[in-house]
């Protein structure tokens, strides 16, 4: 059988019954924090601006709320800019191995799209769940290397994602699904210019998924053909978008029923680039020394390819970034910050022309250098020469909030909480937490 073949009877075959209870524990914790994500980021202007976009197209008019809004659109549009929302602060979550920001396309997608046409709560954690396992094993088998190529991971894996959640939601059988599937590697598409000028491409990476996984399955559904190889034939999407001869495909089907990818996803404590993670535990060390910033003369980091294209390269612009944006794809800037403040918030992102932090991030450095972690953990190593001459190494090998380090379900719930709260009351904020963690019974939601 072809790989589609194989993840369609999958996708087809799992009874949600059979779903172990802390998978489908897990998914509700990271539909809620993508939720809550979404609420954050309900007056920033790519969000403004994308509902303004799509409720100008004809026939947009529906009854599904745009989440943090007073305005509802069509089920689709409205599921698009709730996308738009939840990755908008980069303040979701992230299957690191994969690469991939699933939740801010599923989130939307089951929630807003999916109660429209499927009311079972039951078969809304299915899609979501399933849209995980596809869509990460599409990202895992990759390497890495749609990025080496250009593209965005999360606009080429989580079409899959998306598209497999929308077989669910739409009730499509295997025929279908395979279908489904084929069609998904012609849809996707993104690409990674948008580090240039921290410009609003890559959020609507996540809104095009979500579109296009609504169109492939009405058209899956209404007997529509697509290749049965889109994972191995001559033009698959590995030698389309990545590098074949560095690809594994045999994760694409490796632990199905086994290894739930859910549970291998990380939930950002810090509103950046997750790449920069552990370099931002690592600043946070340096200042736990109880060193002061005249202390230190530098700090070489040292980074993984992949990572430093983002959040390294080129290192004289992200000494001074322009926009909130282009600051969390820092790496020098969001480790100042860490060591000035204690932390990385969203009142990090207020004041880019801070002296104390503008000056302190230019004694940053980095190489590139392949960790024994990565892309399992997004690890942070460097080392820091004293101005009395001293060195110090800090090496965080897991960085917090991965799955191997995770966040307590207070922390959170509390990290949910002071999102919604910039958005909502507390009240309001805590009957729409309670909803989420008992999805399984609801039979829509806003």
């Amino acid at each position: 059988m072809t790989y589609s073949e194989v993840l369609a009877e999958f996708i087809t075959n799992l009874d949600y019954e059979d779903i172990p209870k802390n998978v489908v524990g897990r998914a509700k914790e990271l539909m809620l924090d993508s939720f809550g994500t979404a609420l954050a980021a309900h007056d920033q202007t790519s969000v403004l601006n994308a509902i303004k976009a799509l409720s100008s197209l004809p026939n947009s008019a529906g009854n599904v709320q745009i989440w943090g809004q007073d305005e509802s659109l069509r089920a689709d549009l409205a599921a698009m800019c709730n996308g738009i929302a939840a990755h908008a602060l980069d303040f979701d979550d992230t299957h690191t191995e994969a690469i991939l920001h699933a939740s801010a396309i599923l989130t939307p997608l089951c929630l807003s799209y999916g109660f429209s046409v499927n009311q079972n709560g039951k078969d809304i954690l299915k899609a979501f769940i399933v849209g995980w396992e596809v869509g990460a094993r599409v990202g895992i088998a990759s390497k890495g290397s749609f990025h080496k190529k250009g593209f965005h991971t999360t606009a080429i894996a989580g079409s899959f994602a998306a598209t497999a959640a929308a077989s669910v939601l739409l009730k499509l059988d295997k025929e279908q699904t395979i279908n489904a599937l084929g069609f998904a590697g012609s849809f996707a598409s993104g690409v990674n210019e948008f580090l240039s000028n921290g410009s609003n491409s890559k959020v609507l990476h996540i809104a095009n998924a979500i579109k296009n996984a609504i169109y492939i399955a009405h058209f899956a559904k209404n007997s529509m053909f697509a290749p049965r190889s889109i994972f191995e034939g001559r033009d698959n999407v590995f030698r389309a978008f990545g590098i074949e001869e560095l690809c594994d495909k045999s994760k694409l089907t490796q632990g199905l029923n086994e290894i739930w990818q859910v549970l291998q996803v990380s939930i950002k404590p810090y509103p950046s680039c997750h790449f920069a993670h552990g370099l931002i535990d690592c600043a946070l060390e340096l200042r736990k020394e109880g060193l002061k910033a005249d202390d230190i003369k530098s700090i070489h980091c040292f980074v993984d390819e992949v990572p430093s294209s983002f959040i390294c390269d080129p290192i004289n612009a992200k000494y001074t970034p322009k926009t909130a944006y282009e600051a969390k794809f820092s790496m020098p800037f969001l480790m100042a910050l860490a060591f000035f403040d204690g932390q990385v918030s969203l009142k990090s992102y207020e004041n880019l022309n801070r002296a104390e932090i503008l000056e302190f991030a230019k004694k940053i450095s980095y190489e590139k250098r392949a960790s024994s972690g990565f892309p399992k953990y997004f690890p942070g190593h460097l080392e820091a020469i004293l101005t009395n001459g001293e060195k110090l190494k800090k090496d965080v090998f897991i960085n917090k909030g991965n799955f191997d380090n995770p966040l307590s379900f207070e922390e959170l719930e509390l990290k949910f909480l002071n999102n919604a709260k910039l958005c909502i009351d507390e009240a309001s904020a805590k009957k729409l937490s309670e909803k989420i963690l008992s999805l399984e019974t609801q039979k829509s939601f806003i």
